[in-house]
């Protein structure tokens, strides 16, 4: 309901504005919504990859903590998904460490834009052989394009952060599709500063997440703070949660599913279609575009 005339978003992020609190003022908002969430990242595409190329030190660090713990969970996995990849620029320094290219890897951002500027990086940054075995594609988090059960691992960094008031939901969608481990990259406001405290309340950051956990029936194993960090008033913790029993059930044949009715979906011509809810979704520059608002009804395609 926000898309429109978007040059005075544009003029407002050149002159170092913040576009979620500009956004939510403008449309009387208290929280993100996901519109405001991706019209703020897509306006900024590109500028993690050239902060990634002037400070590659910092880059390796913070990816490589990261890699050091996901190594435990990926080493087995068959499946990994990574939720909210951006310019999957964490993306390459933790498949650098811990991917290997006979497995089948996942990553999503609710950005086109985003993801098309984070394949070039990652096509300059990994092997060809592991590239291909990356399938990045576009999608909201709350609804993710996965059968019940069909991730082994899923991780994410600080992808949950502007999602401040939609936790439980947020949560409740990936340990639906997480198989094995959860695992959250994420700012923990309980365990922030008091200025660090006032900064996530003013761009409605996430909180109480050991909580929501909790009242998802998932088990949170550890929290980790994390040594290496570009902000210290906002820290990222390694969140380790193990999904609940009743959600491991056995992956269907192919992962997909229709985003807007979790009916199986599969790989038709240049698109994906279900034949249960007969939606078909486009692909655009080789990324699909698993939006529900993007579907189109498609009876007779197969």
């Amino acid at each position: 309901m926000f898309y429109g005339d978007l040059r005075y978003a544009k003029s407002a992020y050149e002159e170092g504005h913040n576009i979620t609190s500009l956004l939510k003022e403008r449309f009387g908002l208290e929280q993100n919504s996901p519109e405001i969430i991706e019209i703020a990242y897509d306006l900024q595409a590109g500028s993690y990859v050239d902060s990634v190329k002037k400070n590659r030190d910092s880059w390796e660090a913070y990816t490589g903590e990261i890699a050091s713990i996901l190594s435990h969970y990926c080493a087995e996995a068959e499946s990994v998904l990574d939720v909210g990849t951006g310019e999957m620029t964490t993306l390459a320094g933790v498949a650098k460490c811990c991917y290997k290219s006979s497995f089948t890897y996942y990553a999503c951002d609710i950005s086109l834009s985003r993801l098309i500027k984070g394949k070039r990086f990652v096509a300059e940054e990994l092997p060809e052989d592991l590239v291909q075995k990356i399938n990045p594609f576009v999608a909201d988090l709350f609804y993710l394009p996965f059968v019940d059960s069909s991730i082994d691992v899923i991780w994410t960094s600080h992808a949950l952060e502007p999602n401040g008031g939609r936790e439980e939901l947020a949560l409740a969608e990936l340990l639906r599709v997480a198989k094995k481990k959860l695992i959250l990259f994420e700012p923990y406001y309980e365990g922030n500063s008091p200025d660090g405290k006032a900064r996530m309340d003013r761009l409605g950051y996430i909180k109480g997440l050991p909580e929501f956990i909790k009242e998802c029936g998932a088990t949170c194993e550890d929290i980790v703070p994390l040594d290496n960090i570009s902000n210290p008033l906002n820290p990222t913790y390694a969140f380790i949660i193990t999904p609940p029993a009743g959600c491991r059930k056995e992956a269907e044949k192919s992962p997909w599913a229709c985003p807007a009715t979790k009916l199986p979906m599969e790989k038709v011509g240049n698109c994906y279609w279900s034949e249960y809810s007969m939606l078909a979704y486009p692909i655009l520059q080789d990324v699909p575009v698993f939006r529900r608002e993007a579907a189109i009804l498609a009876s007779a395609l197969k």
